[in-house]
């Protein structure tokens, strides 16, 4: 947990642009894969019916899907990645388990190749975080500013009844 900080603390510190988009990119990728399997559930219950998932093939294609497309937005807009993208790993790390490499490892677009660069992502992503340009970060910003705008109010608050106690001898109710 503390070297999964660490990379954060320098990503915001940094500000990897590179980082945020390939962020983007792969939440593009897992909402136009979840819309794909939505408008083709025949092709993905195929795949489950092969691997002998004959009983509940419909129902883990429609929730394939439906992860996919929410997993793929949260991705997108980085918010709540790191729940997504481990939300999102067992799926593909089936997907990967139930393509064979040597199918056709080497063409231009594996579905093997796909799914193991996918993983791949969405490992990097679980340790490094949603980065700089993310809903996170915008949102850890706004609660330190809040604190902070807090504290001084409340030292401001504090300041004020001694200053009182100083000045009467009384204390301010």
């Amino acid at each position: 947990m503390e070297f999964t900080k660490d990379v954060e603390k320098w990503h915001h510190k940094h500000r990897v642009v590179l980082y945020d988009y390939g962020r983007i990119a792969l939440g593009c990728f897992l909402l136009f894969k979840g819309v794909q399997f939505l408008f083709n559930t025949t092709a993905l219950e195929q795949i489950l019916l092969d691997s002998q998932l004959y009983s509940i093939a419909t129902f883990l294609a429609y929730t394939i899907a439906i992860i996919h497309v929410i997993g793929g937005l949260m991705i997108m807009v980085g918010w709540h990645t790191r729940i997504a993208c481990i939300v999102q790993i067992p799926i593909v790390m089936c997907a990967v388990l139930f393509f064979s490499p040597a199918h056709d490892l080497f063409s231009l677009y594996s579905p093997f190749a796909v799914a193991l660069y996918t993983l791949v992502f969405l490992c990097i992503y679980v340790v490094g975080g949603s980065g700089y340009y993310s809903f996170d970060h915008k949102a850890v910003m706004e609660k330190k500013h809040l604190l902070k705008k807090h504290k001084s109010q409340g030292l401001k608050a504090r300041l004020k009844k001694e200053d009182h106690v100083m000045n009467t001898g009384l204390p301010q109710l």
